[in-house]
């Protein structure tokens, strides 16, 4: 039973998570760890693992390394994004959201749906919050129900709060002005605007490892370095799936996602024990096209 803290816990629900954890878990953790497969001499699919090598290939080519894809900054150096020149920096980060409204009540709301069933949702219902007049711009102002303010340190634009922006002017011209933060957009958290920004320089890592020398000579020049070019990866994948027949590609992409050769089999119109095997015979079939393209 997993729990997810977060900085608001006290020391008092750690003593409860734990002893609802140490009722709920079992006595000992082989009941719940996975057995290991037994290692054998000769094993089962050791055939099976070279008749169906093609598919590592096939799968580089299907998802090819992209340096200019950044993983979303989560303000955790684990989690930082890879080949950025500086740290992403995001205020306020979850935690320190989750803290601004510690003192805020929240109460899970099921929607309406016929038939019942409907999706929950978690909405303030007390505690340090505030409410406020919805600001439309029209003669209609006043008669929309009110929207809330403020949860905690959280405060949210009711529709008439302004931020400085570039905006352009009655002739075009960029000039220095203002928008309207939309109805329910942070405006502040704590005593802070929310931000988004490049920092310092990351740096290049420092793993203390001797530099790499080509030959056994001291005064060898340093060995080359491995470069990801996305555009001739790009270019490897085309020329690997035009290698086969359409037919034979689609049972490679199919087999990069299932679970056994039944999948495969019943994926071509097969059922049952037939699926099993003619699952098997159409990727191995299709593995050696693959093998004989790339070997030509």
């Amino acid at each position: 039973m997993p729990f997810i803290t977060d900085p608001t816990w006290t020391p008092s629900r750690y003593r409860v998570a734990l002893s609802a954890w140490q009722h709920n878990a079992e006595a000992k953790d082989s009941d719940i760890l996975p057995r290991k497969a037994a290692t054998t001499a000769t094993p089962r699919h050791s055939a099976l693992s070279d008749k169906l090598k093609g598919l590592l290939k096939w799968r580089a080519a299907a998802s090819p390394c992209d340096w200019t894809a950044v993983a979303a900054n989560d303000n955790r150096p684990a989690g930082e994004p890879q080949l950025l020149d500086s740290h992403s920096e995001i205020r306020p980060s979850e935690a320190e959201t989750m803290l601004a409204i510690k003192d805020v009540e929240f109460e899970e709301r099921r929607h309406a749906k016929l038939g019942s069933g409907g999706e929950l949702t978690l909405v303030p219902v007390g505690g340090d919050m505030e409410r406020a007049k919805v600001w439309t711009g029209s003669k209609r102002r006043g008669r929309e129900p009110e929207c809330i303010s403020r949860l905690g340190a959280v405060k949210f634009s009711n529709g008439a709060k302004e931020e400085a922006a570039l905006v352009r002017d009655a002739v075009g011209n960029i000039v220095r002005g203002s928008v309207r933060i939309p109805l329910g957009g942070v405006t502040f958290v704590g005593k802070y605007r929310p931000r988004d920004r490049f920092t310092s320089p990351k740096g290049a890592d420092n793993d203390n490892a001797a530099e790499l020398t080509v030959g056994l000579s001291t005064n060898s020049n340093a060995g080359r370095f491995e470069f990801s070019d996305p555009v001739e990866d790009a270019q490897e994948a085309v020329r690997v799936r035009e290698s086969v027949r359409p037919e034979t590609a689609r049972i490679l992409d199919f087999a990069l996602t299932a679970a056994n050769f039944r999948e495969v089999g019943e994926a071509l119109g097969h059922g049952g024990k037939t699926a099993e095997r003619q699952g098997k015979a159409a990727l191995i079939a299709a593995c050696e096209e693959l093998d004989a393209a790339l070997a030509a």
